[in-house]
């Protein structure tokens, strides 16, 4: 039946929404929608129907829009930022009220939506036709980044784009495709691959095998891509991602411009007169085991001067608020990951700054200078590294030499010459005594040595207070210490720290209540301790011995590790007993510390033996992500534990 057309001219002011408008959830953005009718026109015409609103001398008619409810608010949106005038009139399609209802429906069933795949090619036209990228994103509502990611796809093989037309691949693995330009290596990662093997993660590292990411990479941190493309390098970017991930596809040349940069550093120490180290080294990497090839060289710790002190200060006060943020966001109900993560790169940052200013108070002799040298390098985070005062293996015996001369046990002067010190002050009282000079073969050396290692050994059997002061020094050495290599020391004694261990095996670790404990304890002591490490053994001996025994107690709970592989279950078992370990008081199981990490059985069983009803309102039929955000909540507070977790039977 053909209906003829009833078309008027309507004020924007008189259109309403209609009750006949079967659309009930509609958009609430219509940015884009506007803007697409701003520079287009209006390509439809709205369907409305008379409605009339009040009685007697207020009664006025309205025009209810039952079909075109978006483009309306649309309009509206145009008007109230000035594109439009107050007086706008919209040219419509009149229908009768019974009539409306069917047009509603026709229009919003009849319609196909648009292919994604023309959409990406009708952009790519517009492009082609001398359109900007800039007018395409204003003309149709959408940002920059938007047009750019439509018009990379739009360049991908036709051979994917017409599968993804045909539903053989989806929009996310098409998006990881488009990681490359090259239409032939599109086609390899894809047709060549097994289909368990066509996630778009395993896509993104077939495309990217042999290139560098920067954001993971020290180097390209380092040197800075900037730097790299200014040079030459090729970058490859992903549009795709939030985060806009770069892949650098040169690492010979990132490895040259790293080595010049740290190269010019080097050069800078050679030519200063004033540091004089009998060599300088720059190397890109710089591993435990290279760092076993030195040995440190004697030096002592000068005051900060009061640039340097305030400097400490300020970092050790805005450390405290961080803290007190940290117990904040702990107890807050919307505290977010971005909140955690800004506290910590902020503490990371703290820790770097203060290491660098500790490192400026080290300061050798001119002799030490001159056998000892300097390794430049780059810190696994990607910032410079310069590491003073490291012995060669071949320097290390004049350092022996020196150190054994100045405590007497020369074999070219022998033991009689040993010097008196002042208690604690680590000063000689006076010169060394000149005596005959004397040969003694490194034999008998040795024997004397380990008698009076014997003699000391049974000496701090009558002197436990100093006993307990050296087990503390061995380790205060290692946990407030350096951290590029070993201090020597008397006590044959390696504590291994667990942290590195236990931060590797659970990521959430840093944010858990325990940690911060711990490293509220040892924030305390490190104000205490005396910076150079030289005083810090007088300093334990005359420490009251409850403070000694609290801090030896720290120390040795940081090397606690009841990671499986470890091989001491049951010793920690038997700690868990004795110190009355409930784990229900440390953690709970929220999702990034249990439920995202187990399956939907898993979750059910929780819930089943953390109370009753807990597993009621069909959870069994939720999916994963609905279901760990209710048994998050529904576990909160029940103190229900998994078994690796809960008290060992005895």
């Amino acid at each position: 039946m053909e209906h003829t057309k009833e078309l008027l001219s309507v004020p924007l002011a008189s259109l309403v929404a209609s009750r006949y408008n079967v659309r009930r959830h509609t958009s609430g953005q219509v940015e884009e929608l506007a803007a697409l009718i701003g520079a287009q026109g209006l390509l439809h015409n709205l369907v409305v129907t008379e409605q009339v609103v009040g009685r007697g001398k207020g009664r006025k008619v309205k025009f209810a829009v039952a079909a075109g409810e978006r483009r309306r608010r649309a309009l509206l949106l145009l008007q109230q930022q000035g594109r439009l005038p107050k007086a706008h009139e919209v040219l419509c399609e009149l229908v009768p009220p019974e009539r409306a209802l069917e047009v509603s429906v026709a229009e919003n069933s009849g319609r196909e939506a648009l292919h994604p795949a023309d959409e990406f090619e009708a952009f790519k036209a517009l492009i082609d036709e001398g359109k900007g990228v800039e007018d395409v994103a204003a003309r149709f509502g959408v940002s920059v980044l938007t047009v750019q990611r439509r018009l990379k796809l739009s360049a991908l093989s036709p051979k994917l784009l017409a599968l993804y037309r045909q539903d053989g691949i989806n929009l996310d693995q098409l998006m990881a495709l488009a990681l490359s330009d090259d239409h032939a290596a599109q086609e390899r990662a894809w047709f060549e691959a097994q289909p368990w093997d066509r996630d778009p993660p395993s896509i993104r590292r077939k495309l990217t095998a042999g290139e560098i990411e920067a954001a993971s990479s020290a180097l390209a941190r380092f040197v800075g891509v900037e730097a790299y493309e200014a040079a030459g390098g090729v970058v490859r970017r992903d549009l795709f991602d939030d985060d806009q991930s770069r892949f650098l596809s040169d690492p010979a040349l990132l490895d040259r411009l790293a080595t010049e940069k740290l190269e010019a550093v080097a050069a800078a120490i050679r030519q200063d007169g004033a540091e004089g180290w009998k060599w300088v080294e720059a190397r890109l990497t710089l591993d435990h085991s290279g760092l076993r090839q030195f040995a440190p060289c004697d030096h002592k710790h000068r005051r900060p001067n009061p640039d340097e002190s305030a400097a400490l200060a300020e970092l050790t006060h805005r450390e405290k608020e961080l803290g007190i943020e940290e117990e904040r966001l702990a107890d807050a109900d919307e505290a977010t990951a971005d909140d955690w993560e800004r506290i910590n790169l902020e503490q990371q940052d703290i820790e770097a700054r203060r290491k660098a200013i500790e490192a400026g108070l080290r300061v050798w002799t001119e002799a030490d200078r001159r056998r000892a040298g300097v390794i430049v390098t780059i810190t696994r985070t990607g910032e410079l590294e310069v590491l003073r005062g490291l012995l060669r293996e071949e320097d290390r015996k004049v350092q022996v030499e020196r150190g054994a001369t100045a405590s007497g046990t020369d074999p070219s002067r022998g033991e009689a010459h040993a010097p008196a010190h002042r208690a604690g002050s680590g000063e000689r009282s006076g010169p060394l005594p000149e005596g005959r000079p004397a040969t003694m073969p490194e034999s008998l050396s040795r024997r004397l040595a380990a008698h009076r290692s014997m003699a000391l050994q049974a000496a701090l059997l009558r002197r436990t207070p100093v006993a307990l002061a050296l087990l503390a020094y061995v380790f205060v050495q290692r946990a407030f210490g350096e951290s590029h290599y070993r201090s020597a020391s008397v006590a044959q004694i390696t504590p291994q720290f667990s942290a590195g261990a236990l931060k590797a095996a659970a990521d959430d670790l840093e944010g858990s209540a325990a940690w911060r404990v711990v490293e509220d304890a040892k924030q305390v002591w490190a104000e205490r301790l005396p910076v150079g490490a030289s005083d810090r053994l007088a300093w334990l001996i005359e420490l009251p011995e409850p403070d000694l025994l609290e801090l030896l107690a720290l120390c040795t709970a940081m090397t606690v590790n009841a990671l499986p592989g470890a091989g001491a279950a049951f010793d920690a078992n038997a700690l868990t007993a004795a110190v009355e370990l409930d784990m229900a008081d440390w953690w709970e199981p929220t999702p990034a510390r249990y439920l995202n990490h187990v399956p939907k059985s898993q979750i059910i069983i929780a819930l089943e033996e953390a109370g009753p009803g807990l597993t009621d309102g069909g959870v069994e039929a939720m999916k994963k992500e609905a279901l760990v955000a209710c048994a998050s909540a529904r576990l909160a507070g029940r103190r229900w534990l998994p078994l690796p977790l809960r008290k060992p039977s005895v």
